[in-house]
């Protein structure tokens, strides 16, 4: 797994950008390269083209500290070939906008679009907030429709 991410990394990165310039802005935190693997790290299998049976979307704010990291695109889609293929659970963007399309209606949380992006240490190291709830174990959350997750890691 040779783009897994750790928290410490994250901030490596934000300390690098800090350095860089006098007032950091939005941390990039790259998408991995492996993503068949790391899809199903997440327990989901690649689609050759978005099913709909299920769409919804799911807002992610992410912060390390108080520094917003951005959401990469195209976590949960492969490139590689001649065809994209998709995890049922994706990106398209960096608007943190999270795509679930799905064959099937399930429940999709936000630990498995955590081991898709390659990032460790969530359970231990960051807090979630949804609607004004709380959650100690953010891998927990279950994604649903139109809210708005709210990461803190520290």
């Amino acid at each position: 797994m040779t783009n897994r991410r750790t928290l410490p990394a994250l901030a490596l990165v934000l300390a690098s950008t800090a350095f860089a310039a006098a007032a950091p802005g939005p941390v990039v935190w790259p998408a991995p390269k492996d993503v068949p693997e790391r899809v199903r790290a997440a327990g989901l299998e690649m689609l050759d083209s978005e099913a709909m049976d299920m769409h919804i979307h799911t807002t992610l704010k992410v912060y390390s500290g108080a520094s917003p990291v951005t959401v990469p695109a195209d976590i949960g889609i492969d490139r590689s070939g001649p065809k994209p293929r998709y995890s049922p659970l994706h990106t398209h963007d960096t608007t943190g906008t999270l795509h679930v399309e799905s064959e099937r209606w399930r429940d999709f949380t936000l630990g498995q679009f955590m081991t898709e992006w390659g990032v460790s240490g969530v359970r231990e190291k960051c807090d979630a907030d949804v609607a004004g709830r709380r959650w100690a174990d953010p891998t927990r959350v279950v994604l649903r429709d139109g809210e708005t997750i709210t990461l803190r890691c520290r």
